[in-house]
């Protein structure tokens, strides 16, 4: 029953009374599934069967899916012509209706409506105009300007303005010295709130906000206004009440002045759930607005899908169990575009469902903020736009060399960043350098040689042509666009949207930037998908795709399967709804801690609450390295561009006969057999063994096919390599599991001696993702340090070079320390940016609260920057320690300065770092230290980590474990939303795509 149509014998009169509702207002109340937009939908019919043009009523939804639904609805119902019909989202409603109007509204009407991502990229060129002082920027000016531009949009959308936020700020009472900086934060969030509406204003622009402000503003000072609109659509029908802002609410209660024909739809209570506030605070907006007007509830539910609930052991099986699932649908006739899976944030949790898709071939579209950015097809011409504009951007570089046209093997590679080390070159001069080097073989110079002459024939006329213009030859020219045979495939349909939609990304920055460089679009696109924000109007999915949204996205829609998962974070699942009509899916990763299992979220518990009591239960997915049909799959893929090419050259010959043709076209068709064989032992039910399973298949073809073609299917090897696939499994999982590679045993760090060499960084690093220990270690990709990094270094020289020298005397001392910051400032090369002074307040501050403790500290520095280096097992341990004390009584602290996040002694409970540095105290220098400190000087405050008895042990532990895992090769990606988004590998990490 698609769409929630109703059946032929739902009469209620409660839906009929709404249906054919009269003059006046009206309130309907649903919970999901009831069929709210259906009815509206109907109720237009009514009206236009009744005699009211269909273009006289104005219908609004929440979102565009919503009003798409809603217009296609329409237009099913309505009989007879029509002119047009307004149905539309808020944001396109309000954009019109302003512009119809921009001259009583007093605007150009030819204004430009900006996104987040446009924004960005406006104030981004004009940071050094911004108020930000007060502002924590560390490093990241885009990250915190789009967390700034939410925050704007928010208060835009509750009609809350700059000099109304100021006014706040200036009547609170400050408390304590806390409370007085937060005050004066706001007081320059005000101001930064109005610079950023005035250099909208200058450049002719709104944002979305200023839309319902502007239209609410004309509507309460125009009353001529108001009538007219009134008199052009005597007829207004909103869906999802409970989704409209308080902006858009005073829009629609200032419509109603002049109109009070209006139906609104809402969603009922949700119970104890978040979704009460939105419909409590709609509802209230209503009954104050029409106090006395009718209202329908809606009981009876259209939706009533099977609930299933799933605990899966990781994100990886959770993401597997989906696919799998996914592709019986689809092989049992669900069409693709009619499941979905939704996950609370796309940006965290879409790519390891994306590449399970992908394994089995399944097309899949992710939308939510930065989806395009993940797709592999972009992310490889991001990276060639970023190496143009500036060659030092190892992470692109590596990313245009190993990525199809050039696809440089991982060892060549890893050669290559040790020439740009070691000759402290960028990677382009780097490959330069290895054409005339002998540790590179003929195949790889010609790898390198190609992507060298791509680069400077792109190089050459990036500086002569627009942004637009060059993005799309840059595509064509590297052959990233790659047509293909029978291009309608949704897979590759989906990957020529995204390069299209990248293009027309290009188009429209041209468009507001017309005298803007390429270079000034690449920053414009880095900062962009850097920050997180989408871009506006996102691309529509190509048919025969697998949708994947976020919670807040999916509502209002409907889908014959729906697969919801991460339900172990807590998010605002009621936001879903009910949008499953056959079959829905609850899933959660249970995540240990502490030998206990995580729970769920609170609304998964509830929900699984109500379904255990008609028999429901959770079932169990674990991780599969390698299922049963995993390469059956993917021998299926190859073996269908196989067909393609041989139906082609098949096809060409039968133009012109020959003598060979017959051969040909059965050899063609034998494989298409082939195929068909594949795609039933892939979907075979049971565990029927694979020898028996493919003698059935053959006895079925050998019923169909012709002498000749049963004669070229007996001459393929295909059988055979099935078979030796079966029985090779156990070997293949061993050597995964060892993950040899020995391509990279070359360039894993070692002593002279041959010994692995880790220091407490690298294991760190190992632990926290293998793949970024890759990318770091053994490649030696060259990153630019980042602004933190340097002025972490800088404090750790002043404190060295402080005590090395040590004052004569206590009231020399706070000014040496600030004296040996001021040189190691200016040399460091730190600016007057208000990031920069940032960093260099808090510096001050802290060298005074350094020094204040340091003077009446009783411990004594007796070693700074000492080494260490000692064996466990067969692997070296090296590092440093960047102070020793001797206490009064004899023994000795350890100390490690850090510039970072300060951690409490229960963080710390399990640290490994200072774990690490006792041990080498007491094996490389023969001292037992009995404490381990670390030293936040940001904060003026000293740490001791817990000492355990076991210590030793689990440090010996970890870096055999860690030593065992890069000897071996295991790479494998650990993706974690914490880490990924401040790793510097994101644009060449597998796990980062979609």
């Amino acid at each position: 029953m698609p769409e929630d149509l109703w059946p032929a014998e739902t009469t209620r009169s409660d839906r009929l009374h709404a249906i054919e509702h009269g003059e006046g207002p009206l309130l309907v109340v649903g919970a999901p599934g009831t069929g709210k937009t259906e009815l509206l939908a109907r109720r237009l019919a009514q009206l236009a069967g009744a005699g009211t043009r269909p273009e006289d009523v104005l219908a609004i939804a929440s979102s565009r899916t919503t009003a798409a639904r809603l217009r296609a609805r329409c237009e099913a119902l309505i009989e007879g012509s029509f002119a047009e019909l307004w149905i539309g989202s808020w944001d396109a409603i309000g954009e019109r209706l302003l512009r119809e109007y921009s001259e009583e509204a007093g605007l150009d009407p030819f204004f430009d409506v900006l996104g987040r991502g446009e924004r960005l990229a406006i104030l981004l060129d004009r940071l050094e105009r911004l108020p930000l002082r007060r502002h924590e920027i560390r490093g990241n000016p885009a990250g915190l300007l789009a967390r700034l531009l939410a925050r704007i949009d928010r208060l835009k959308a509750e009609r809350v303005g700059p000099t109304t936020l100021a006014e706040r700020a200036a009547a609170a009472t400050p408390e304590d010295d806390a409370s007085r900086e937060e005050i004066r934060r706001e007081q320059e969030f005000a101001e930064l709130y109005a610079t950023h509406d005035r250099i909208l204003a200058e450049s002719g622009s709104l944002d979305r906000g200023d839309v319902f402000l502007a239209l609410d503003c004309l509507l309460v000072e125009r009353p001529d206004v108001r009538r007219r609109i009134a008199e052009r659509w005597p007829y207004l029908m909103v869906d999802e009440l409970e989704e409209a802002t308080p902006a858009q609410l005073a829009v629609a209660g200032s419509l109603a002045t002049d109109n009070p024909n209006q139906l609104f739809a809402v969603e009922a209570q949700g119970g104890a759930h978040r979704a009460e506030a939105h419909h409590g605070t709609a509802v209230r907006w209503f009954d104050g607005l029409f106090p006395d007007a009718p209202r329908v509830t809606l009981e009876e539910r259209f939706r009533d899908p099977q609930l299933s609930f799933w605990r899966c052991t990781s994100e990886r099986a959770q993401a597997q169990g989906t696919a799998r699932a996914v592709e019986h649908l689809v092989a049992a006739g669900t069409a693709p575009e009619e499941i979905c899976v939704i996950v609370a944030e796309p940006a965290k949790g879409g790519g390891a469902v994306a590449a399970a898709m992908e394994e089995r071939g399944i097309p899949f579209h992710l939308f939510g903020p930065t989806a395009l950015f993940q797709r592999p097809e972009v992310r490889d011409a991001i990276a060639w736009l970023r190496v143009l504009a500036d060659p030092g951007d190892s992470s692109a570089a590596a990313r245009a060399l190993t990525r199809p046209p050039v696809e440089l093997r991982s060892g060549d590679l890893a050669r290559l960043t040790t020439i740009a080390r070691r000759r402290k070159q960028d990677m382009v001069a780097a490959c330069e350098a290895a054409l005339d080097s002998p540790q590179f073989q003929p195949e790889a110079r010609e790898r390198i040689g190609s992507f060298l002459k791509l680069y400077a024939n792109a190089a050459t006329i990036m500086e002569e042509q627009r942004a637009d213009v060059f993005v799309r030859r840059l595509i064509e020219q590297v052959g990233l666009r790659r047509q293909r045979l029978f291009a309608a495939q949704p897979e590759v349909a989906e990957r020529l949207l995204g390069l299209s939609r990248l293009a027309e990304l290009a188009t429209a920055w041209t468009r507001r930037e017309p005298h803007g460089s390429t270079r000034g679009f690449v920053a414009y696109l880095s900062a962009v998908a850097e920050a997180g924000v989408e871009p506006e109007e996102a691309e529509p999915p190509a048919p025969g795709a697998v949708r994947g949204m976020g919670a807040a996205a999916v509502k209002g829609l409907g889908f014959d399967h729906v697969f919801v998962l991460g339900m172990e974070e807590e998010a605002d699942w009621e936001r879903i709804g009910w949008p499953a009509r056959s079959g829905l899916v609850f899933s959660r990763v249970n995540r240990e801690a502490a030998g206990e299992a995580a729970r769920p979220s609170r609304y998964y518990e509830e929900v699984l609450a109500g379904a255990e009591a008609e028999g429901a239960a959770e079932e169990p997915h674990e991780e599969e390295l390698f299922g049963p049909a995993e390469g059956l799959h993917a021998t299926y893929r190859q073996l269908r561009e196989q067909v393609l090419e041989a139906s082609w050259r098949a096809g060409r010959e039968l133009s012109e006969p020959r003598l060979d043709t017959a051969i040909d076209v059965n050899r063609a068709i034998a494989r298409y057999l082939e195929l068909l064989k594949l795609a039933a032992l892939a979907q075979r039910p049971g565990d029927e063994p694979t020898e028996e399973a493919i003698e059935a298949v053959n006895g079925l073809l050998r019923q169909v096919a012709t002498p000749e073609q049963q004669a070229e299917l007996d001459a393929s090897a295909l059988d055979a390599y099935l078979l030796d696939s079966e029985r090779e499994r156990g070997r293949r999982l061993e050597l995964v599991a060892a993950r040899e590679e020995p391509s990279l045993a070359a360039f894993l760090p070692r002593r002279g001696d041959g010994m692995l060499s880790l220091s407490a960084s690298d294991l760190s690093l190992y632990l926290t993702c293998p793949l970024k220990y890759k990318f770091a270690r053994v490649f030696g990709i060259p990153q630019e340090p980042t602004i933190n990094q340097r002025f972490g270094i800088l404090f750790h020289n002043v404190l060295e070079r402080f005590h090395k020298e040590p004052p004569a005397n206590e009231l020399e001392g706070l000014r040496v320390l600030n004296r040996l910051f001021e040189q190691g400032w200016r040399r460091t090369g730190f600016g007057n940016s208000d990031d920069e002074l940032q960093f260099r307040d808090r510096a001050k501050e802290a060298l005074r609260l350094y020094w204040e403790r340091e003077r009446l500290a009783e411990g004594e520095p007796v070693w700074l920057e000492k080494k260490f280096d000692f064996k466990v097992g067969d692997h070296h341990v090296r590092g440093r320690v960047d102070r020793v004390d001797r206490l009064p009584d004899g023994d000795y602290e350890l100390i490690d300065y850090k510039t970072g996040e300060r951690k409490s002694e229960e963080d710390l409970d399990d640290d490994l770092q200072l774990a690490l540095y006792r041990m080498a105290a007491r094996e490389a220098w023969g001292i037992e230290a009995s404490t381990g400190s670390y030293y936040y000087v940001l904060d003026g405050d000293k740490v001791a980590a817990p000492t355990k008895p076991d210590d030793a042990e689990r440090v010996e532990r970890t870096v055999l474990q860690v030593g065992e895992g890069v000897l071996s090769q295991d790479f494998e990606p650990r993706p974690s939303p914490k880490v990924c988004s401040w790793c510097d590998y994101r644009l060449i990490c597998p796990a980062a795509e979609a």
